[in-house]
């Protein structure tokens, strides 16, 4: 997955929060502020981690790559992606992304846990 990818899947991921809470974001720029500039009040960024962690396969929050307070702008988001998924042993470029723009270990990570978690008395 390259660089471009990444801020395609971020910018994707904004948009369809916005779009879910119904805020008018027209453009996303690497500069505009989550909060400030698009309109991102708290459920719409633990949405938007949410989605991203589908996405990417990884939550780089809870694994301590990034401080949450300290990303404020569309380019601090792909940098701490960017940053998780290279150091997550794989290079970013190493990570396939299917036709919906998630990556194949994001469907792995999903399917686990749907495994993990199925509700008592169902059987596989």
């Amino acid at each position: 997955m390259t660089d471009n990818d990444i801020k395609a899947t971020i910018q994707r991921c904004i948009l369809q929060v916005a779009n879910d809470q119904g805020l008018p974001v027209a453009t996303i720029e690497d500069h505009h502020s989550v909060v400030e500039d698009l309109g991102f009040a708290s459920l719409d960024v633990a949405t938007l981690t949410a989605l991203l962690e589908n996405a990417f396969g990884f939550d780089p929050f809870a694994e301590n790559i990034a401080v949450i307070t300290e990303i404020r702008t569309v380019a601090d988001m792909c940098a701490v992606y960017q940053k998780g998924l290279s150091g997550n042993g794989q290079d970013s470029a190493d990570i396939a992304v299917t036709t919906d723009g998630d990556t194949q270990r994001g469907q792995r990570r999903r399917e686990a846990m749907n495994r993990r978690f199925k509700p008592r008395g169902q059987d596989e």
